[in-house]
């Protein structure tokens, strides 16, 4: 596919797609008639991509994990770790912020600092 069809179905804009080439992310395409042809299996990898930048792995991580070849893929797994760890405090922090904006939906006082509704607000603090 050529790369405003990649652009249209992925929705990563060609300049991205280009700088994602351009810093081996994405294998070099063929050309035909001095345009890139892009294979389907770009479509794949774009979207692992985007998924990996929403769990704010660098581009340079990510470089890694596409890279990594070794049996049992020990670069991957440690960086997958350390990003699984992350997630897991960055969920536990917004667990508790929803349970602070529900709190504070339910409350009736003029103030928290001033609640006597009865309504107790969930524990703030570290897991």
């Amino acid at each position: 596919m050529t790369i405003g069809e990649l652009e249209r179905r992925s929705g990563v804009p060609a300049t991205t797609v280009r700088y994602y080439e351009s810093v081996g992310l994405l294998p070099p395409p063929a050309r035909v008639g001095g345009q890139r042809r892009f294979d389907s299996a770009v479509l794949g990898r774009l979207e692992v991509i985007g998924l990996c930048k929403a769990a704010e792995f660098s581009l340079d991580e990510i470089r890694v994990l596409f890279a990594d070849d070794e049996p049992g893929r020990p670069a991957s797994r440690a960086l997958a770790e350390a990003k699984l760890a992350e997630i897991d405090e960055r969920m536990a922090t917004l667990e508790r912020a929803r349970a602070i904006i529900s709190w504070g939906m339910t409350c009736t006082c003029p103030s928290i600092d001033a609640c006597t509704c009865g309504v107790h607000p969930p524990e703030v603090g570290h897991p």
